[in-house]
């Protein structure tokens, strides 16, 4: 099937830029553990190799599914029959980081964490973080407009991005290179690529906003009675540490015994009926070092929280994060499950949480919850299982997740994409023309349906 492209790209590139389809065999794909296929990979080098390679893909018609890190929940990855995989594994080269004006440049295959690293030794910070910052790559964060742990004060993947560098379906380069915060010259083109899942472009490089680090971190778990205490928790908390704010974590109980059923040692909190809050402030030298703790005391003193526990050093800090983002404990205890990513306005959380535990536990009594996202930015995961049947009722569960989704004006999707998963509820809250003007510039951009089809938003043309 991909003899007469692999062929064609092989001489242009080498032998050595394609993948065979029986060592790409059995690649994860997602967290939740899809497989790749038997399908051969495509690993150009530089935007140049990925030019020539994507402009034969156009000649032949051949579609490509872009990869990242493979850390995503939607199916954005998922092979319909005839499409390559395109990896920019071997586009993964830190090319500056310029401490004066504060600008990373990097090619899209880098991975988070080393971009974390290389900040950090000029004494910078890239404020996008995440719990898959081991594996997932700075070109798949753009394409689905991450956000992470720390979305809440620095913004979404989109806030970091100064400039990009794009290959069109054609094989076109778009130099879409800037290193400065204010740019008004014309539309802004970059952010047409941001949060497209490859479907318009493949981002190949980038230029990268980054922050003074800020030494004085400070973290706390908290335990409260119910969800309705968090959004006067989170208000109090607000006034007190300001814009030092980095991070507001929510997590149901279940999902607290889930991540800490396994762990050694002592944990932050006993396990217990009520709801888990993680927060986290960074702040600069001059701030008063004290100013977190007595705010998390004057917490507890007005009665706002039932327990708490402050991390005393680095260790307990990391030691808290891991609790939040153990997704492969719940993994391990709920499989087979279905994983949500959607996003509510804060006053619904509460509302939204129990219409879906009574409606899906009517339906199917044996399904089990798990419950938590950035309270932060309005991001809610919601984690289901009904047992051996989860996924042959797979649309049915996800109707009910997403119509009440958009009944109290939230979003179907805040930081994983639409992919193929949530396709057919993608047109739910959006208007014909908007819908149509997305076609449109869809059609304009990959007028042969190469990049990505059938993902985000269907079929074009």
């Amino acid at each position: 099937m991909w003899n007469s492209v692999c062929e064609a790209i092989s001489a242009q590139l080498g032998d050595d830029r394609i993948v065979k389809p029986e060592d790409a065999e059995g690649r994860l794909l997602s967290v939740t553990g899809e497989a790749m296929p038997p399908v051969p990979i495509l690993r150009p080098r530089d935007t140049e190799e990925l030019a020539k390679a994507l402009g034969i893909c156009s000649v032949h018609k051949t579609p490509v599914i872009p990869m990242g890190g493979s850390t995503g929940l939607v199916g954005g990855l998922r092979h319909t029959g005839k499409e390559l995989y395109l990896s920019l594994e071997l586009m993964n080269r830190i090319e500056s980081i310029d401490p004066v004006n504060r600008v990373a440049t990097v090619q899209a295959g880098v991975i988070l964490q080393n971009l974390h690293q290389a900040a950090e030794d000029v004494g910078l910070l890239f404020p996008v973080d995440l719990g898959a910052r081991g594996s997932a790559t700075i070109g798949g964060l753009i394409s689905t407009n991450a956000g992470g742990e720390k979305a809440f004060r620095f913004g979404m993947m989109r806030d970091q991005v100064l400039g990009l560098e794009v290959v069109t379906a054609s094989g076109q380069i778009l130099d879409l290179s800037n290193s400065m915060i204010k740019n008004n010259a014309g539309y802004d083109l970059k952010h047409l690529f941001i949060g497209a899942e490859g479907t318009l472009g493949i981002v190949t490089r980038v230029q990268l906003r980054l922050r003074p680090q800020l030494p004085n971190v400070h973290t706390a778990f908290a335990l409260i009675s119910d969800f309705s205490a968090a959004l006067e928790l989170r208000s109090k908390v607000e006034t007190a540490l300001g814009n030092d704010l980095t991070a507001f974590e929510v997590m149901w109980p279940e999902v607290y015994e889930m991540t800490t059923r396994h762990r050694s040692g002592r944990l932050p909190l006993p396990v217990a009926n009520g709801i888990y809050l993680l927060f986290e402030s960074e702040a600069g030298t001059a701030r008063d070092p004290e100013a977190f703790e007595n705010a998390m005391v004057a917490l507890y003193e007005d009665g706002l929280v039932e327990d708490m526990a402050i991390a005393a050093s680095e260790a307990d800090r990391q030691d808290m994060w891991a609790i939040r983002n153990d997704i492969e404990a719940i993994i391990r205890t709920m499989s087979p499950l279905l994983a949500f990513d959607v996003s509510l306005p804060v006053s619904s959380m509460e509302s939204y949480v129990n219409t879906l535990n009574d409606e899906l536990t009517a339906k199917w009594p044996e399904a089990r919850f798990a419950r938590f996202g950035h309270m932060g930015d309005n991001n809610l995961h919601i984690v289901v299982t009904i047992g051996q049947d989860t996924m042959l009722r797979k649309d049915e569960i996800s109707a009910i997740v997403y119509e009440h989704v958009i009944a109290m004006k939230g979003c179907i999707s805040a930081e994983h994409g639409i992919g193929m998963d949530k396709l057919p509820w993608f047109e739910m809250g959006k208007t014909s023309s908007a819908i149509a003007l997305m076609q449109t510039i869809r059609t304009a951009l990959d007028p042969n349906n190469i990049l990505n089809p059938g993902k985000t938003i269907g079929a074009v043309g």
